[in-house]
C-alpha cells in the first residue's frame, strides 16, 4: 500500500480557485473602495456648495 502524499493527490485548483478569480476579487475590491470614496467624496462636495 503507497503512504498518501497529498502533492500528488491534491493539486492546486481543487478548491475550485483559480489565479484569475483571485485577481478579480482583488481588483473588484479596489474598484469597490475607490466607488465608495468617489461617492463620499461627491456627496460632501454637494452639501458643501449648497451652503
Amino acid at each position: 500500500m503507497d503512504p498518501f502524499n497529498p502533492a500528488i493527490n491534491y493539486g492546486p485548483n481543487d478548491a475550485g480557485v483559480s489565479a484569475i478569480s483571485i485577481a478579480l476579487v482583488i481588483i473588484s475590491l479596489i474598484i469597490g473602495i475607490w466607488a465608495i470614496g468617489a461617492l463620499y467624496n461627491l456627496i460632501i462636495n454637494f452639501f458643501e456648495n449648497k451652503e
